[in-house]
């Protein structure tokens, strides 16, 4: 679930994975309208929409929403109250890909540079949308920064590397022409100081090169078939790779891309006072210029440093019992379908573990694993052992709840934050007197493409025929 604008809330369910329909999908359920935007009225609506879609509360295994004390709070938050109402346990999950967005907006924020930086992109983007200059820009189209999505950043800064010299070309015509304004001149003139600063380039190829290693697992977060295992796994391989470029080589690779950049002058040499010849001198307190390579270096590793720390951070609190029993169905972890650690994630559902199943089970798929490999030449995972041994899995139904419950586990909220875009396209200007109802079944509509195209083919008699029973028709359509 999210909340959305005007007390909307998306109502989105991963669909636990069945014989014809593998891996598991997620699903808008619908669009709801809340009176109030309190946690009790949320949580009473979360449970009335998914009883009038028939769907049994108890069968509820995970939630997730993003960081807001309305829905994550211990104690008075949706989640809360939601375990407390069903009385029992239901693990939440903090939005994986809201999560990215804070260790990115809080890391990068340590340094006051790069906080520098974003707002020289932020006032460029303003100063070329400006009539008189969009005329002159030839470059690419600057992207504004979004406080709600680091995707925003990502976008500005890759922008600004490929129109690097389009822009200090275009504000150098402005400078130098007297045909423009005066405030229009300086400003123009400050922003190309701005950017011939040689750490100006230096940390757009920094933030360009950490930020491109996170946008991957963002993408793929978004998926409507991610799990939560799997993009925990994505996040960790984000981190190891960040802490992989955090090396000497890698800052004078990035410090190479800078040479075109017009360098400072250099400043006169500071000498001693002689009036000190006759003293000993312990400490004089004078500035002390900074080389701006060692400034560099500072910056690069301190950037490096805290993506990596938040991502640990935010990414290790989670419910580290559940996370084992996700892993321990991992064909590549030493303790596969060990039913000790699986048994909390059968828990939630109050599904006895067997252990002669999961032992069986266990032999009988390394047999298999160590005698074939996947269809697509890639190792093994949850997905593709449920897709492969299904027919035989089914002799074993407590190991294959086990794993239709890991791939049930959410990680995202994306799907549900997507429907209030398809709400954007929706509601135009000549749909403003719909109702409620009418405007909900559209944006399902909409949304749902892969499910909409089957009305027009397989669904289409049924649909015919079920619309032709509703009420008495002129014309029999049957």
């Amino acid at each position: 679930m999210e909340p959305g604008p005007a007390s909307w809330a998306g109502i989105g369910g991963q669909c636990p994975p069945t014989e014809s329909a593998v891996p598991a999908l997620e699903r808008l359920l619908t669009i709801a309208t809340a009176d109030q935007g309190d946690a009790v009225t949320l949580t009473d609506t979360i449970l009335g929409e998914l009883t009038t879609a028939g769907l049994s509360p108890e069968k509820i295994i995970s939630q997730v929403y993003d960081g807001a004390s309305l829905m994550s709070g211990k104690h008075g938050g949706v989640q809360k109250l939601l375990q407390q109402k069903l009385d029992r346990e239901i693990p939440y999950v903090h939005c994986y890909n809201h999560q990215l967005h804070l260790v990115v907006i809080h890391a990068l924020a340590v340094e006051k540079a790069v906080t520098d930086f974003f707002s020289v992109c932020n006032m460029l983007y303003k100063f070329c949308r400006k009539p008189t200059v969009a005329i002159l820009y030839k470059g690419e189209t600057l992207k504004r920064l979004l406080d709600q999505r680091w995707t925003g950043h990502f976008a500005t800064v890759s922008v600004i590397l490929k129109s690097f010299d389009d822009l200090s070309t275009l504000l150098r015509e402005i400078t130098c022409n007297r045909a423009f304004g005066v405030d229009l001149r300086i400003e123009a003139t400050g922003l190309l100081q701005s950017m011939s600063e040689p750490s100006f380039k230096f940390i757009a190829e920094m933030v360009h090169k950490i930020l491109a290693y996170l946008d991957p697992p963002n993408k793929m977060l978004q998926s409507e078939d991610m799990d939560l295992l799997t993009g925990l796994q994505l996040v960790c391989s984000a981190c190891t790779c960040l802490e992989n470029i955090r090396t000497e080589t890698e800052f004078q690779a990035i410090l190479a891309h800078c040479d075109s950049v017009t360098k400072r002058p250099s400043k006169r040499k500071r000498s001693q006072n002689t009036a000190f010849a006759d003293y000993v001198v312990e400490d004089i307190s004078t500035h002390v210029d900074t080389n701006e390579e060692t400034e560099l270096r500072r910056i690069f590793y301190s950037c490096i440093d805290s993506v990596c720390g938040e991502m640990k951070d935010r990414f290790g609190k989670n419910n580290c019992q559940l996370m084992e029993a996700l892993k321990a169905l991992d064909p590549v972890q030493g303790t596969f379908l060990d039913v000790s650690k699986v048994k909390p994630l059968l828990d939630l559902t109050k599904t006895p573990a067997l252990d002669s199943e999961f032992e069986v089970a266990c032999n009988f798929l390394r047999a298999q694993m160590e005698e074939s490999s996947p269809p697509d030449g890639e190792k093994w995972t949850m997905k593709q052992i449920l897709k492969q041994f299904h027919r035989p899995l089914e002799t074993m139904p407590t190991v294959l709840t086990a794993f239709k419950h890991g791939l049930t586990f959410g990680a995202s909220t994306a799907s549900c934050e997507n429907s209030f875009s398809t709400l954007k396209n929706v509601f135009t200007e000549h749909r403003q007197s719909m109702l409620h109802q009418r405007k909900a079944n559209l944006i399902h509509l909409a949304f749902e493409k892969d499910l909409t195209r089957k009305f027009r083919d397989e669904w289409k008699d049924m649909v015919l025929r079920r619309f032709h029973t509703i009420h008495r028709r002129r014309l029999p359509l049957y």
